[in-house]
């Protein structure tokens, strides 16, 4: 896979889990305008998309904006609580970094907030770019936003991949022109992300980094370089 010299990852589910805090939060707005709240497998299962886009599914077209709002002022209050990076997250990015690839986040979580919570977890010195909701006028998986992403890192769509974990990130990818290789630890089954056309599907990051890119070990804790990679906000 040598020709994949721009890599991007998605951030929730792939690299991260962080969705007790999304759960929260969505409990909080959900309760606050008086709507139901959907039980965890529900929004697990439902998530992926941007924050407001997934909105829809559980409140009112009147109660659309104040969720969106309540939302977003509790996530500002405890973004930084309970993130866990999964298995490999790490190692996989100082690994890749190693063999001289450029690596970029590239989410629907706002990508202010996505920039803090890589700089919070250590893996900013891997990454030359966080590219999020917010950024642009664009949501994966629209082709515009992709195609933003490879621009920002200066990439083309022959040069690049993407990891993810879910259906939305293949449809951005393909949209874009690229492949995506996905792991089971987000909020797809292999079945689905097999049935939704992944190039790939691992059942970890140590899998995906040993099967794609020929790496060892990338379970073992990493120590982020001495000299940091450029990061371009």
């Amino acid at each position: 896979m040598s020709r994949f010299q721009t890599i991007l990852f998605d951030l929730d589910g792939t690299l991260i889990d962080h969705f007790d805090v999304i759960f929260r939060c969505y409990e909080y707005s959900l309760e606050s305008v008086g709507a139901a709240v959907p039980t965890r497998n529900i929004l697990r299962a439902t998530v992926g998309r941007s924050m407001e886009a997934t909105m829809t599914h559980f409140v009112a077209e009147a109660d659309h904006a104040n969720a969106v709002r309540l939302f977003r002022e509790h996530f500002a209050e405890i973004y930084l609580d309970d993130i866990t990076l999964h298995p490999g997250a790490t190692a996989i990015l100082e690994g890749l970094h190693r063999q001289g690839r450029r690596l970029a986040v590239f989410t629907n979580k706002q990508g202010e907030a996505s920039r803090k919570i890589t700089r919070h977890l250590g893996l900013e010195p891997w990454l030359h770019a966080v590219i999020g909701a917010l950024d642009t006028p664009y949501h994966k998986p629209a082709a515009e936003f992709s195609r933003y992403a490879l621009d920002r890192l200066g990439a083309t769509a022959y040069n690049a991949c993407l990891v993810g974990d879910s259906v939305f990130d293949i449809q951005a990818a393909h949209n874009g022109g690229f492949p995506c290789y996905c792991v089971t630890t987000g909020t797809h089954s292999r079945d689905e992300l097999n049935e939704a056309g992944a190039d790939g599907v691992y059942d970890s990051l140590h899998a995906l980094g040993a099967a794609l890119f020929g790496l060892e070990n990338v379970n073992e804790p990493a120590t982020p370089p001495k000299t940091p990679s450029p990061q371009r906000t």
